[in-house]
């Protein structure tokens, strides 16, 4: 495979062209470890290229994405999946070529992102909520499962005007739907599928896995490359399956990502690709499987932390999420992780915490993992300090209980993972205010309350 950008970028600096524009850094640097970076920083000069009209070098690129990911298109972005999804829902507004009002369907458990961006384009979202995962014995999930095909049939069946379903697929607990089930109910009625991949972008490499939804037909699919690919933090692709949305997508990119792209990201997301890629075909991926399995296999059976495993999510599941749940807090857990082992973990919930394992994690990393883990479920009971009840915990749940059946004022959620729990101007449930209350009393903190 081919590195267009960082050869081109390696090429045009051999000129040494002296930078009379921006970027203010000049390329020379600050004397720190970031200097070759800084090298890479350049803007559309002639030479390189320009990522909103590739004709050179992106181009080259993002053809050979395509190709890689078998798509009709794919495009790196460079402010991270949310641009991807707010110009995802753009352009299926623009669908058949006329911009639809109408709904939109998507699932509860959606980023804000997509939230904010049924508000920019006037669609009345309609929300399903997916089943939480069944955890056995007496623990309480607030873990969503997958969405279901029968679950999007009888929504679109209800809703004649919807322009498009937009699930997450894996969730950030790993939980993958039936993409392709869903999409073969959506061919029939014309409705486009987007699907929110962010925590996916190594689906489409290790085969070992759940297959992408680029795989299973979705019509746009995003992809955040730094979560779980060896790319730089705000680093996307999105993917376009359907050639009639290429065109409207390609508009809203113009309008959501920046008009001064960064090339050091554009080399990152190029090269963490190619890596991927390159790793499927020469077959590296199987020392770290079996690392990946050996470590769950060693921590399943702990006596008070447990592993999520796939059987408890009723459809395929992602091994290299790493989810713990106890009955003490999500807060209290990732504390003690955070100072018995230095271990700091990618989000908290209310019972649970959840770890992202990339091909980057070596065997010596799992042992790690699994000897701090053995060490607190040892000294774990069933009692977590976060749950003994005081007077200002009562206080606070008798002001919040007044919150049901009042319209809210403001989007109320916990970032990560920036679902939001209640939507600006709906009415506030109690089975909402109830999730609410265990959060705030697992000690997170609630934006938007």
């Amino acid at each position: 495979m081919k590195r267009y950008i960082a050869e081109g970028l390696k090429q045009y600096l051999s000129l040494d062209m002296k930078p009379w524009h921006m970027p203010g850094h000049k390329r020379k640097g600050i004397g720190s470890t970031l200097d070759d970076i800084y090298k890479f920083d350049i803007t559309e000069v002639p030479g390189v290229d320009d990522l909103h009209n590739p004709e050179g070098i992106i181009l080259k690129s993002q053809q050979q994405l395509a190709e890689i990911y078998n798509t009709h298109a794919s495009y790196y972005m460079v402010n991270g999946a949310t641009g991807g999804v707010l110009s995802a829902v753009g352009a299926v507004t623009d669908y058949k070529g006329d911009k639809q009002e109408g709904s939109i369907i998507i699932a509860r458990n959606c980023h804000k992102s997509v939230y904010n961006a049924c508000e920019i384009f006037g669609l009345k979202p309609i929300y399903f909520e997916p089943e939480y995962v069944h955890l056995g014995g007496d623990f309480t999930s607030h873990i969503y499962g997958a969405v279901t095909k029968e679950q999007v049939k009888s929504m679109v069946e209800a809703n004649p005007d919807v322009v498009a379903v937009v699930i997450t697929s894996p969730t950030y607990e790993g939980v993958v739907s039936d993409v392709a089930g869903i999409k073969n109910i959506l061919q029939s009625y014309n409705i486009p599928l987007i699907v929110d991949e962010a925590h996916g972008a190594h689906l489409p490499f290790i085969c070992e896995l759940p297959e992408s939804a680029l795989s299973c037909g979705a019509d746009i699919v995003v992809q955040s490359l730094h979560k779980t690919l060896p790319a730089l933090t705000q680093t996307a692709i999105i993917h376009v399956n359907n050639q009639e949305l290429n065109k409207q997508l390609r508009k809203y990119l113009s309008i959501f990502m920046s008009s001064s792209p960064s090339y050091p990201m554009l080399s990152s997301m190029e090269e963490a690709v190619i890596s991927a890629y390159e790793r499927k075909n020469a077959e590296r991926y199987e020392t770290y499987i079996e690392n990946l399995r050996s470590f769950r296999a060693n921590v399943s059976s702990l006596e008070h932390i447990k592993l999520l495993q796939g059987f408890q999510v009723k459809s395929e599941y992602d091994d290299t999420r790493i989810v713990f749940y106890s009955h003490q807090s999500g807060e209290y857990l990732a504390k003690r992780l955070r100072e018995v082992g230095n271990i700091e973990v990618e989000m908290s919930g209310a019972n649970y915490v959840v770890l992202i394992s990339t091909y980057m994690d070596e065997a010596e990393d799992f042992r790690h993992l699994e000897t701090i883990i053995k060490y607190i479920d040892k000294e774990f009971d069933r009692t977590s300090p976060m749950e003994k009840s005081n007077g200002k915990a009562t206080f606070l749940k008798e002001e919040l209980y007044k919150l049901v059946g009042t319209v809210a004022a403001d989007n109320i959620y916990v970032y990560p993972p920036g679902s939001y729990i209640v939507v600006a101007n709906e009415e506030i449930s109690k089975e909402a205010v109830d999730k609410l209350i265990e959060l705030k009393a697992s000690g997170k903190r609630i934006i938007g309350l």
